[in-house]
């Protein structure tokens, strides 16, 4: 007996909210990358004034996070392309998807991708404002 393949089409609501979190942890990720690079950039500033200040300080060696500058900057700029690249993806998504309502939750378990659920009952407010009004609760 050959089964079908199984295959799976991501809704554009699916997509909407894989960006999104995408775009909140690569943005997580170039903070932590940028603050590298500053680190090792004003160690080598520093050494460098050192250095301009007495022959004393012609000794000191680079640092070893130094010899990775390149590949950081390089990572970095690659980085801050892909998510300038996924935030104008978002705003086409939400733009498509502007009038559109999501449609619920299948799966029934876990959370929803939407959004938090709506618990089904009146606001305390609601409840006291039909109690005063006469009407039942």
């Amino acid at each position: 007996m050959s089964l079908p393949p199984i295959t799976l089409q991501l809704t554009k609501f699916e997509q909407l909210e894989i960006l999104r979190q995408e775009v909140e942890a690569r943005e997580e990720e170039l903070r932590t990358i940028e603050k590298s690079v500053r680190q090792i950039l004003w160690e080598l500033e520093r050494q460098k004034y050192l250095k301009s200040l007495t022959p004393f300080f012609e000794q000191l060696a680079a640092p070893e996070e130094a010899a990775r500058l390149p590949d950081l900057e390089a990572y970095r700029v690659a980085l801050g392309e892909a998510i300038e690249t996924m935030k104008a993806s978002v705003a086409a998504l939400e733009k498509d998807t502007k009038d559109q309502v999501p449609p619920p939750n299948s799966k029934g378990n876990g959370p929803s991708r939407f959004g938090p659920r709506k618990a089904g009952f009146d606001s305390f407010e609601d409840f006291r404002s039909q109690r005063k009004a006469g009407g039942k609760p």
